[in-house]
């Protein structure tokens, strides 16, 4: 029974698979060109995360620093966002993202250059902030490039991404290896990951180079606050952004601090992590391929709600768990939960916003995605130093209440459209009495 539950499961991700393969040689070049490019960026990621939290430990710093590094990132990407959304709906697509792969680049080479200290810290999360430059660029190049295909595109963008961080993050068995088999340190290990990271973020720079972008940019050289406030106007745009950052806020407590808590807690390096990272990744990424389809079956607000509650139920459950294997489980399952409705959300963003200010709505939305977070992960590095469970507790409670004020405030658009259909009755049967 076991053996044919297995290979069912094979079945359904090379299902998955091939599905996503036929969906990118259906798209364009220079989409495809454009989605490829998340393949090196979530190697980077992967490989990067996979080890930077022991990195700090094996060297003994507190992990104050690394919620240092967490809130400087953040509060960087906070200013960057807007500005960069403006710039990105005035000069195009490819200049900001190509600035901001290169800042990125620079993040990371100052660590594998410098090594982990104090003054390496704060740079690293400073340029990493200013990369964020990229951010609403690359999300508006991908739309204006997908156009009616925006759903399949994001969920595929996401998916290559995902699959990718996890490759990376399973790459983390890596150091376990080099100090078994030679002299070289933890420290040492976990430095020479960080220099693959680097590699992998400088081979997506050439791609970008290759794809051609749609001229939207406008020539207005003077942006004032009404367009800025302009995605503001849609309620279900306005209602995102603020759900959001109470999503944002509740993810800053533990996402950032993941590897520290696993090394501490559980005593184990980056073997065991990266492969915790890895199946984590990995199984988000399918979803990400499955979430359109049973959105279109069961409605995608419920579809969120649903996950995202799975989600908050899952960490609540994390401080009780003593053993490893079990803890990873759970961490594998609430991240998918948490992951999987992204693309969705996104989309519905998206559909709900003028496309000539996508770039500027685009950094609304991740303003809203990382400047909470940033603030709750200063936070959490202090709470974790208190008592090692605070954090994840801190995320369930926030998190429940974002996915019941979600499921308060966003509706279906059939029954939005239903609702108003019934006020426009009402409004033709006050009119015909009145006459």
């Amino acid at each position: 029974m076991i053996k044919k539950k297995g290979n069912y499961l094979i079945y359904t991700g090379f299902y998955l698979l091939s599905k996503m393969i036929n969906g990118l040689g259906n798209l364009e070049k220079d989409l495809k060109l454009l989605l490829i490019t998340s393949i090196p960026t979530g190697l980077s990621g992967g490989l990067f995360y996979s080890v930077w939290g022991l990195y700090f430990e094996t060297k003994g710093i507190n992990s104050s620093y690394l919620g240092l590094y967490s809130f400087l990132e953040g509060i960087i990407m906070t200013l960057v966002f807007l500005p960069a959304g403006v710039m990105t709906d005035k000069v195009g697509r490819k200049r900001p993202v190509l600035l901001g792969y290169t800042l990125s680049a620079l993040s990371i080479g100052i660590v594998v250059f410098w090594g982990l200290n104090v003054i390496s810290i704060i740079l690293s999360g400073v340029l990493g902030g200013f990369s964020s430059l990229a951010l609403p660029a690359f999300q508006s190049w991908l739309a204006d490039l997908a156009e009616s295909k925006l759903k399949e595109a994001s969920s595929l963008q996401m998916f290559l991404y995902s699959i990718s961080f996890s490759t990376g993050s399973l790459m983390g068995w890596i150091p376990e290896l080099m100090v078994a088999s030679s002299r070289i340190s933890y420290p040492q290990a976990y430095r020479f990951m960080i220099a693959l990271s680097l590699l992998a973020t400088l081979s997506a720079i050439p791609l970008l180079l290759l794809i051609k972008e749609k001229n939207r940019a406008s020539s207005i050289s003077h942006v004032g606050w009404s367009e800025v406030t302009r995605s503001f106007k849609n309620s279900v745009a306005r209602n995102l952004i603020i759900l959001l950052s109470i999503s944002s806020l509740a993810m800053g407590f533990f996402y950032p601090l993941t590897s520290y808590y696993l090394g501490k807690k559980y005593g184990v390096e980056s073997g065991p992590v990266g492969t915790v990272l890895t199946l984590i990744y990995l199984v988000s990424s399918f979803s990400y391929l499955i979430a359109p389809s049973l959105s279109k079956v069961i409605g995608t607000v419920r579809f969120i709600v649903i996950s995202q509650g799975m989600t908050a139920a899952l960490m609540a459950l994390l401080p009780f768990v003593n053993n490893f294997l079990i803890a990873s489980i759970i961490l594998v399952l609430q991240a998918m939960g948490s992951y999987a409705p992204a693309p969705l959300i996104w989309t519905l963003f998206m559909e709900n916003t003028p496309v000539e200010d996508r770039g500027t709505a685009n950094s609304l939305y991740n303003l809203s995605l990382v400047g909470p977070r940033a603030i709750s992960s200063l936070a959490g590095g202090d709470l974790l130093d208190i008592y090692l469970e605070y954090p994840a507790s801190a995320f369930a409670l926030l998190y429940s209440l974002y996915d019941f004020l979600f499921a308060l405030s966003i509706k279906e658009k059939g029954e939005s459209e239903r609702t108003i259909s019934k006020k426009d009755k009402n409004k033709s049967n006050i009119i015909f009495n009145s006459k």
